[in-house]
């Protein structure tokens, strides 16, 4: 009897990865208010890559609404598995419109595994052209004035940069067309080995999931569809 009420208890406290996310719907809005227009502040539900955006504020920025994909950023941490060792990355440099942010992200996760991001992505355009209007005006000072500023925020976590402005689709077509110039070897020349190769480094880095990917690895590997689909079954095996 004792065992079966610690088991309900259990059950009434486990939450749904759907259940999780909608807590931080009401947060984008919460977040909107404090920030302003200047950041943009997405939730994403990475179950559905090529859809993956569930709630946006002030998404003019990049021209992202509800039902947006993820960025070519937000698609690599679901495969790189980052998240595993920690749960945010902060500061990292974005770009959409020709515009500069400085972006931040929180890993929304269920018993460890990764089913959402928080980003918020802030217009940095307006304190980058005063800055160099700044540089511009300090270096015409007399009697040998000199003033060091930097172009971006202290801190920012350089080695990251997300392109806000590219979907899924056309990211999954650059990765394929690189994974095979990488290879420095031309599809007509391939042996069936080196392409099933191809494919199954392409598997693990999650492409096939995304919409028209095996059409587009098809196309650029020189198969058919259902090649494709074998040698990823392989690969499986």
């Amino acid at each position: 009897m004792y065992i079966k009420i610690i088991k309900t208890v259990k059950e009434v406290f486990i939450m749904t990865n759907k259940e999780i996310l909608s807590i931080f719907v009401p947060i984008v809005n919460f977040f909107s208010e404090i920030l302003g227009e200047n950041t943009e502040i997405v939730l994403h539900d990475v179950s559905n890559p090529e859809h993956s955006v569930i709630a946006i504020q002030n998404g003019f920025h990049s021209g992202r609404t509800i039902g947006s994909s993820l960025t070519d950023f937000a698609f690599q941490v679901t495969n790189n598995q980052a998240y595993t060792t920690q749960d945010y990355l902060v500061n990292y440099t974005a770009k959409a419109r020709g515009k500069d942010f400085i972006a931040s992200t929180f890993y929304i996760k269920n018993n460890g595994e990764l089913i959402g991001m928080l980003c918020l992505n802030t217009d940095t355009t307006i304190i980058t052209n005063f800055m160099k209007a700044a540089q511009q005006f300090v270096g015409c000072l007399p009697m040998g004035v000199s003033m060091t500023m930097g172009e971006t925020i202290t801190g920012s976590t350089t080695m990251v940069e997300e392109n806000l402005d590219v979907p899924i689709v056309s990211f999954a077509e650059s990765i394929i067309s690189k994974t095979i110039a990488d290879s420095n070897i031309p599809p007509e020349r391939m042996t069936r080995q080196e392409k099933m190769e191809i494919v199954w480094e392409l598997t693990n880095q999650g492409i096939p999931r995304m919409k028209g990917a095996i059409s587009e690895i098809a196309k650029q590997l020189e198969l058919s569809e259902s090649t494709v689909y074998r040698y990823i079954s392989l690969k499986e095996d």
